[in-house]
Protein backbone atom coordinates (compact mmCIF):
# COMPACT_ATOMS: atom_id res chain seq x y z
CA UNK A 1 0.00 0.00 0.00
CA UNK A 2 1.62 3.31 -1.18
CA UNK A 3 2.63 5.71 2.11
CA UNK A 4 0.92 8.66 2.50
CA UNK A 5 1.74 11.92 3.55
CA UNK A 6 -1.61 14.04 4.62
CA UNK A 7 -1.70 17.41 6.24
CA UNK A 8 -4.29 19.64 8.33
CA UNK A 9 -5.02 22.63 9.82
CA UNK A 10 -6.67 22.38 13.03
CA UNK A 11 -9.49 25.08 13.88
CA UNK A 12 -7.73 25.49 16.95
CA UNK A 13 -5.46 26.72 15.95
CA UNK A 14 -6.96 28.98 13.64
CA UNK A 15 -7.86 32.13 15.79
CA UNK A 16 -8.26 34.48 12.74
CA UNK A 17 -10.93 32.84 10.69
CA UNK A 18 -14.20 33.86 10.29
CA UNK A 19 -17.74 31.95 10.84
CA UNK A 20 -17.54 30.53 6.89
CA UNK A 21 -14.07 29.30 7.79
CA UNK A 22 -11.81 31.44 5.41
CA UNK A 23 -8.63 32.05 7.40
CA UNK A 24 -5.46 34.35 6.87
CA UNK A 25 -2.78 32.12 8.91
CA UNK A 26 0.53 32.50 7.30
CA UNK A 27 1.69 29.75 4.99
CA UNK A 28 4.83 28.37 4.59
CA UNK A 29 6.96 30.60 1.57
CA UNK A 30 7.46 29.15 -2.01
CA UNK A 31 7.55 30.38 -5.59
CA UNK A 32 4.78 29.27 -8.86
CA UNK A 33 7.72 28.23 -11.16
CA UNK A 34 4.47 26.27 -13.25
CA UNK A 35 0.76 26.83 -13.36
CA UNK A 36 -1.61 24.88 -15.22
CA UNK A 37 -5.31 25.47 -14.04
CA UNK A 38 -5.51 23.73 -10.73
CA UNK A 39 -2.52 22.33 -10.93
CA UNK A 40 1.19 23.82 -10.30
CA UNK A 41 4.65 23.32 -9.47
CA UNK A 42 6.17 25.59 -6.42
CA UNK A 43 9.37 25.71 -4.60
CA UNK A 44 9.18 25.75 -1.45
CA UNK A 45 11.68 27.99 0.77
CA UNK A 46 14.11 26.02 3.50
CA UNK A 47 12.06 25.97 6.23
CA UNK A 48 12.01 24.64 10.20
CA UNK A 49 9.77 22.02 11.18
CA UNK A 50 8.35 21.05 15.20
CA UNK A 51 8.10 17.55 14.89
CA UNK A 52 6.37 14.50 16.95
CA UNK A 53 6.32 11.17 15.76
CA UNK A 54 3.27 8.85 17.32
CA UNK A 55 2.84 4.98 17.38
CA UNK A 56 -0.83 4.28 16.36
CA UNK A 57 -2.35 2.29 13.96
CA UNK A 58 -5.64 4.47 13.72
CA UNK A 59 -5.10 7.43 11.57
CA UNK A 60 -7.46 10.04 13.24
CA UNK A 61 -6.28 9.47 17.05
CA UNK A 62 -2.67 9.37 15.65
CA UNK A 63 -3.02 12.89 14.58
CA UNK A 64 -4.91 14.07 17.40
CA UNK A 65 -2.28 12.73 20.06
CA UNK A 66 0.52 14.49 17.81
CA UNK A 67 -1.66 17.52 17.31
CA UNK A 68 -1.93 17.69 21.14
CA UNK A 69 1.91 17.70 21.40
CA UNK A 70 2.64 20.56 18.78
CA UNK A 71 -0.01 22.38 20.04
CA UNK A 72 1.18 22.71 23.43
CA UNK A 73 4.76 23.38 22.18
CA UNK A 74 3.28 26.48 20.16
CA UNK A 75 1.41 27.55 22.63
CA UNK A 76 4.56 27.56 25.75
CA UNK A 77 5.09 24.29 26.01
CA UNK A 78 9.06 25.61 25.35
CA UNK A 79 11.99 27.49 26.33
CA UNK A 80 12.72 30.58 24.62
CA UNK A 81 16.07 30.85 23.98
CA UNK A 82 16.09 34.39 23.51
CA UNK A 83 14.01 37.57 24.14
CA UNK A 84 11.39 37.98 21.34
CA UNK A 85 8.66 40.66 21.45
CA UNK A 86 5.07 39.73 21.38
CA UNK A 87 2.18 40.39 21.68
CA UNK A 88 1.73 38.49 24.60
CA UNK A 89 5.04 39.71 27.15
CA UNK A 90 8.24 39.80 26.49
CA UNK A 91 9.66 35.95 26.57
CA UNK A 92 13.26 36.21 28.57
CA UNK A 93 15.09 32.77 28.41
CA UNK A 94 13.73 29.90 30.24
CA UNK A 95 10.61 31.48 29.58
CA UNK A 96 7.59 30.30 27.32
CA UNK A 97 7.19 31.77 23.79
CA UNK A 98 3.72 31.01 22.44
CA UNK A 99 4.37 30.85 18.58
CA UNK A 100 2.30 31.78 15.25
CA UNK A 101 0.47 28.70 13.53
CA UNK A 102 1.86 28.11 10.26
CA UNK A 103 -0.34 26.41 7.51
CA UNK A 104 -0.08 23.63 6.41
CA UNK A 105 0.27 21.17 9.47
CA UNK A 106 2.45 18.39 7.38
CA UNK A 107 1.34 14.23 8.76
CA UNK A 108 3.42 11.74 7.06
CA UNK A 109 2.69 7.99 7.96
CA UNK A 110 2.05 4.10 7.39
CA UNK A 111 -0.28 2.20 8.91
CA UNK A 112 1.90 2.19 12.22
CA UNK A 113 3.69 4.98 12.47
CA UNK A 114 2.36 8.72 12.41
CA UNK A 115 4.97 11.64 12.57
CA UNK A 116 2.81 15.21 12.44
CA UNK A 117 4.90 18.49 11.90
CA UNK A 118 3.99 22.01 12.47
CA UNK A 119 6.01 24.58 10.24
CA UNK A 120 7.35 27.49 12.44
CA UNK A 121 7.49 30.78 11.28
CA UNK A 122 10.24 31.81 8.79
CA UNK A 123 12.16 33.83 11.37
CA UNK A 124 12.46 30.96 13.46
CA UNK A 125 15.86 27.99 12.59
CA UNK A 126 17.51 25.30 14.98
CA UNK A 127 19.36 28.53 16.02
CA UNK A 128 16.90 30.11 17.38
CA UNK A 129 13.60 28.36 17.74
CA UNK A 130 12.14 27.59 21.07
CA UNK A 131 13.30 24.40 22.79
CA UNK A 132 10.55 22.05 23.12
CA UNK A 133 9.86 20.88 26.83
CA UNK A 134 8.48 17.87 25.59
CA UNK A 135 11.08 15.28 24.07
CA UNK A 136 8.90 14.04 21.69
CA UNK A 137 9.19 17.27 19.68
CA UNK A 138 11.65 17.45 17.22
CA UNK A 139 13.18 20.22 15.30
CA UNK A 140 13.94 19.88 12.09
CA UNK A 141 15.25 21.76 9.44
CA UNK A 142 14.02 21.16 5.45
CA UNK A 143 15.98 21.97 2.12
CA UNK A 144 14.30 23.84 -0.84
CA UNK A 145 11.97 21.76 -2.29
CA UNK A 146 10.42 21.61 -5.44
CA UNK A 147 6.91 20.36 -5.09
CA UNK A 148 4.10 19.34 -8.08
CA UNK A 149 0.66 20.27 -6.28
CA UNK A 150 -2.96 20.15 -7.41
CA UNK A 151 -5.43 22.43 -5.76
CA UNK A 152 -9.15 21.20 -5.34
CA UNK A 153 -12.13 21.88 -2.93
CA UNK A 154 -14.61 19.50 -0.83
CA UNK A 155 -13.96 17.63 1.68
CA UNK A 156 -10.43 16.42 2.52
CA UNK A 157 -11.23 12.39 2.86
CA UNK A 158 -9.52 9.38 1.81
CA UNK A 159 -11.54 8.94 -1.47
CA UNK A 160 -10.81 12.56 -2.40
CA UNK A 161 -7.11 11.99 -1.77
CA UNK A 162 -6.74 8.98 -3.55
CA UNK A 163 -8.21 10.54 -6.67
CA UNK A 164 -6.50 13.73 -6.52
CA UNK A 165 -3.61 11.65 -6.24
CA UNK A 166 -3.87 9.68 -9.11
CA UNK A 167 -4.68 12.85 -11.34
CA UNK A 168 -1.27 14.29 -10.22
CA UNK A 169 0.76 11.49 -10.51
CA UNK A 170 -0.88 11.39 -14.08
CA UNK A 171 0.34 15.40 -14.46
CA UNK A 172 3.50 15.05 -13.37
CA UNK A 173 4.18 12.05 -15.93
CA UNK A 174 2.59 14.15 -18.81
CA UNK A 175 4.89 17.09 -17.94
CA UNK A 176 7.96 15.40 -17.78
CA UNK A 177 8.96 15.71 -13.97
CA UNK A 178 9.84 12.56 -12.22
CA UNK A 179 7.61 12.46 -8.33
CA UNK A 180 11.12 11.61 -6.03
CA UNK A 181 9.01 11.25 -2.88
CA UNK A 182 5.61 10.42 -0.94
CA UNK A 183 2.12 12.64 -1.70
CA UNK A 184 1.44 14.36 0.95
CA UNK A 185 -2.11 15.96 0.85
CA UNK A 186 -2.66 19.87 2.77
CA UNK A 187 -6.00 21.37 4.26
CA UNK A 188 -6.07 24.88 4.58
CA UNK A 189 -9.44 25.38 6.76
CA UNK A 190 -11.10 24.36 10.05
CA UNK A 191 -13.87 21.67 9.94
CA UNK A 192 -16.79 24.32 9.82
CA UNK A 193 -15.66 25.69 6.20
CA UNK A 194 -18.79 25.32 3.65
CA UNK A 195 -17.40 22.69 1.43
CA UNK A 196 -17.10 24.77 -1.71
CA UNK A 197 -14.55 27.34 -0.08
CA UNK A 198 -12.14 25.13 1.54
CA UNK A 199 -9.01 24.43 -0.48
CA UNK A 200 -7.35 21.39 -0.65
CA UNK A 201 -4.17 20.15 -2.13
CA UNK A 202 -2.00 17.16 -2.80
CA UNK A 203 1.78 17.62 -3.01
CA UNK A 204 4.43 15.22 -4.37
CA UNK A 205 7.98 16.36 -4.20
CA UNK A 206 9.58 16.11 -8.31
CA UNK A 207 12.82 17.49 -9.97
Amino acid sequence: MLKKSLSVVSALALSSCSVLGINDTPQAKYTNIKKDNNFSVRVYAPLTEAQVTVQESNYKSAVNKGFGYLFKYITGANIAKQNIQMTAPVKIEQSSEKIQMTAPVMIKGDDKNWTIAFVLPAKYTLENAPKPTNDRVKLVEKPETKMAVITFSGFLDKDSIDSNTSKLKTWIKSNNYQAIGQAEAAGYNPPWTIPFLRTNEIMIPVK
